[in-house]
């Protein structure tokens, strides 16, 4: 039973080739990190590679007693690097996938290393606010296109990181609407103009064919891909993070907050 669950958690939660240690922290937070996997100290040792960084998995066995996956990686990335070891400032980011990861990145550094409101978000990165330490850095690095876009929103302390995110992301050059409150909200664009052919499918990251599905918050990905995403590693989109399930496979009694896919 204890191999059965070191493969499960070796097979969830291994860092992908060229992947930096922030996203892949990231995504193993997403991947239920800190909920779904507790290790005693025999069980961490065991694990072997994980991050692919000798440091790192050294010291995920390093503590004793029986804590959460989630803890024993934050501790162990902590006690191995400093921020400046683990985070590559950008002079420039190139497109809206390269800046959605350059977000993630910035975030989990101020979440990890900052003195910031966002320490108190360990176990909840995405509601992290955008500090203005987060906010000058990826601004400054923005290429011309997606700096005009910047320059169209104003900083609140009470701006996050994902709503950002969601912004980059959607933007185009049909010009939106910001409208001012807590927080700024972005006027969605129809449907047809949700996704564009140039953009990459964020799980392959390969060019977007025909073979795509686009969910209904609008972000589109190859059909296998997102399939394969919604049913073996979350039950949410991978950009926005709202529910969203296939047609085949919605549960009964299913809620508003559930996004179907487009019919295939």
């Amino acid at each position: 039973e204890s191999q059965r669950k070191l493969q499960g958690t070796r097979f969830r939660f291994s860092r992908l080739p060229d992947q930096s240690l922030l996203l892949w922290l990231y995504d193993c937070w997403l991947f239920g990190a800190n909920v779904d996997v507790f290790l005693d100290s025999d069980e961490a040792r065991e694990l072997g590679p994980l991050s692919w960084d000798s440091a790192v998995d050294w010291g995920i066995g390093r503590r004793t007693g029986t804590l959460s996956l989630w803890t024993r990686l934050v501790s162990s990335v902590r006690t191995a690097y400093t921020r400046d070891d683990v985070v590559v400032y950008r002079d420039r980011w190139n497109n809206k996938l390269e800046g959605v990861q350059y977000l993630t990145e910035l975030m989990m550094v101020d979440i990890l290393y900052g003195n910031s409101w966002n320490k108190e978000y360990l176990n909840n990165p995405d509601g992290a606010y955008c500090t203005p330490r987060i906010w000058d850095t990826f601004k400054k690095s923005a290429p011309p296109y997606y700096a005009k876009a910047l320059s169209l929103v104003t900083w609140h302390r009470d701006l996050t990181v994902l709503q950002l995110q969601d912004y980059i992301w959607s933007y185009r050059r049909k010009p939106f609407s910001l409208l001012r409150d807590s927080f700024y909200h972005v006027e969605i664009q129809p449907k047809e103009d949700a996704a564009s052919s140039d953009d990459p499918c964020t799980i392959c990251h390969e060019e977007l064919s025909r073979n795509s599905c686009e969910l209904e918050c609008g972000h589109e990905f190859h059909r296998q891909c997102i399939r394969t995403w919604l049913q073996e590693h979350s039950s949410t989109c991978p950009i926005c993070r709202v529910y969203a399930v296939l047609p085949k496979v919605i549960p009964a009694g299913n809620n508003s907050k559930r996004y179907k896919a487009k019919a295939w």
